[in-house]
Protein backbone atom coordinates (compact mmCIF):
# COMPACT_ATOMS: atom_id res chain seq x y z
CA UNK A 1 0.00 0.00 0.00
CA UNK A 2 2.93 2.72 1.05
CA UNK A 3 4.39 1.65 -2.61
CA UNK A 4 1.19 2.94 -4.09
CA UNK A 5 0.42 6.12 -2.45
CA UNK A 6 4.37 7.18 -3.40
CA UNK A 7 3.91 6.31 -7.43
CA UNK A 8 0.57 8.53 -6.87
CA UNK A 9 0.89 11.48 -8.93
CA UNK A 10 -1.75 13.48 -7.06
CA UNK A 11 -1.49 15.51 -3.41
CA UNK A 12 -1.10 12.92 -0.78
CA UNK A 13 -0.82 12.85 2.95
CA UNK A 14 0.00 10.35 5.29
CA UNK A 15 -1.28 10.62 8.89
CA UNK A 16 -0.42 9.01 11.95
CA UNK A 17 -0.79 9.05 15.44
CA UNK A 18 2.07 10.88 17.62
CA UNK A 19 1.74 8.10 20.51
CA UNK A 20 2.42 5.41 17.89
CA UNK A 21 6.42 6.19 17.63
CA UNK A 22 8.44 6.70 15.08
CA UNK A 23 7.19 6.57 11.45
CA UNK A 24 9.77 3.90 9.92
CA UNK A 25 9.93 5.42 6.13
CA UNK A 26 8.96 8.30 6.55
CA UNK A 27 12.01 10.05 4.89
CA UNK A 28 11.21 7.97 1.90
CA UNK A 29 7.78 8.91 1.68
CA UNK A 30 8.64 12.84 2.36
CA UNK A 31 11.07 12.21 -0.28
CA UNK A 32 8.58 10.89 -2.93
CA UNK A 33 6.17 14.04 -2.42
CA UNK A 34 3.85 12.63 0.54
CA UNK A 35 3.29 15.26 2.85
CA UNK A 36 3.24 13.10 6.57
CA UNK A 37 1.28 15.00 9.19
CA UNK A 38 1.81 13.63 13.19
CA UNK A 39 -1.63 14.06 14.91
CA UNK A 40 -0.91 15.18 18.38
CA UNK A 41 -2.38 12.91 21.46
CA UNK A 42 -3.71 10.00 19.06
CA UNK A 43 -2.40 6.56 18.70
CA UNK A 44 -3.02 3.91 16.11
CA UNK A 45 -7.12 5.34 15.36
CA UNK A 46 -5.90 9.14 15.07
CA UNK A 47 -9.57 9.72 14.32
CA UNK A 48 -11.19 8.11 16.90
CA UNK A 49 -8.08 9.27 19.51
CA UNK A 50 -7.94 12.40 18.94
CA UNK A 51 -11.11 13.60 16.53
CA UNK A 52 -10.29 17.17 16.33
CA UNK A 53 -6.66 17.57 15.73
CA UNK A 54 -7.72 14.75 12.70
CA UNK A 55 -10.71 17.20 10.86
CA UNK A 56 -8.13 19.64 11.13
CA UNK A 57 -4.92 17.58 9.58
CA UNK A 58 -7.47 16.86 7.04
CA UNK A 59 -8.91 20.48 6.21
CA UNK A 60 -5.61 21.98 6.18
CA UNK A 61 -4.81 19.29 3.36
CA UNK A 62 -7.07 21.36 0.86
Amino acid sequence: MRVMLMGLSVERVFLQGALSGELVGRDELVASGVRVVTVPGAGHNVMLDNATAFAAAVADRV
